[in-house]
């Protein structure tokens, strides 16, 4: 297993300690060893705290990828992981690549990120957490700073993973989308250029599985308020950058209490209004201990981020983007 090396048990990190996983994806701490899904160009790794919940998703997303139209019993199924195999798929494939459909499928404006990425970054690797299938490894594909870094796109959602993997080395993949509310059809995608060489880790946001330290840019892109903890992930966040690393971050605070308890909803914390208190907040100066190694160098409080789930619904938010560098 190439770079396995570079990570860390998920289950150990849940006991506050970090501790390397070897050449086989094996702990030798706890001797849990993880799985990996096995079609593309390279392995992904399934870094889950739940070493079965890893191997019941890599059985699924095996079978799936032998019979893509298991999809469409997938969206309907009552099995809660299939379901949400299928959901995300369904929503980010045509999101991030639907605009290389024929005929072109609606998708957001990934425009704004490369104006985050700053000029002046430290060593280390990148990681899009909360990646799907690679729409911002994509979109960030000609930013020079980011050139020759190793980036881990990294998502819960398997099945969006390997859709993205199928993609970036083939140029082309048969993508899934929802042509009205109850059917599934097929487009095929293409690329227009090369992918970026990137690396695929199935892990959870809140149990990431790299070194303290060892990030130079981490971006999430409407998740912060996708968590069940998110004052969790801005801890987690502020661990693994690097000294002079940034946090490139966007959400439309879009809270919903079946996600994220009401007492963790970060907008419930706030004094004043919502954008200046957010980067209050992520700046150290709302909750303590929370925020306080970041510092806010750029913001865009009015990014529209439009998502259609099929042709006659369409979800738009307006998301607050922030450039977090890390100074302490």
């Amino acid at each position: 297993m190439a770079h396995a090396s570079s990570l860390y048990c998920p289950h150990c990190v849940t006991e506050r300690q970090r501790r390397p996983l070897d050449l086989s994806l094996t702990c030798p701490h706890c001797q849990r060893q993880w799985p990996v899904l096995a079609h593309g160009s390279d392995f992904i790794p399934v870094l889950l705290p739940d070493v079965a919940a890893a191997g019941r998703m890599v059985a699924l997303c095996d079978t799936l990828l032998r019979q893509p139209d298991l999809l469409i019993r997938w969206a309907d199924s009552e099995e809660p992981l299939e379901q949400a195999l299928a959901g995300g798929l369904l929503t980010y494939a045509q999101a991030h690549f639907g605009q290389y459909c024929d005929p072109p499928l609606a998708t957001p404006d990934f425009a704004w990120m490369a104006a985050g990425i700053p000029q002046a970054l430290p060593d280390g690797d990148v990681a899009i957490v909360g990646a799907g299938p690679g729409g911002e490894a994509w979109a960030l594909r000609h930013v020079p700073v980011l050139a020759g870094r190793r980036t881990w796109l990294v998502d819960a959602n398997l099945a969006a993973l390997a859709w993205g993997q199928l993609l970036f080395d083939n140029g082309l993949v048969a993508l899934p989308y929802r042509s009205s509310a109850t059917r599934i059809d097929f487009g095929t995608a293409t690329l227009p250029e090369p992918a970026p060489e990137v690396r695929w880790l199935c892990a959870d946001a809140l149990f990431p599985p790299f070194e303290a330290g060892s990030l130079a840019v981490v971006i999430t892109v409407g998740l912060l308020d996708s968590l069940a903890d998110p004052f969790a992930l801005i801890q987690q966040v502020e661990a693994l950058l690097a000294r002079d690393g940034v946090w490139l971050m966007a959400a439309p605070y879009n809270w919903q209490n079946r996600i994220t308890p009401t007492k963790l909803q970060c907008e419930r914390h706030l004094g004043g209004g919502l954008a200046d208190g957010m980067a209050e907040l992520l700046t150290g100066r709302t909750v303590p201990g929370i925020g306080t190694d970041l510092q806010l160098e750029w913001r865009d409080d009015d990014v529209l981020w439009r998502l259609q789930v099929h042709p006659r619904y369409t979800a738009e938010y307006r998301m607050q983007a922030l450039r977090l560098r890390k100074v302490a």
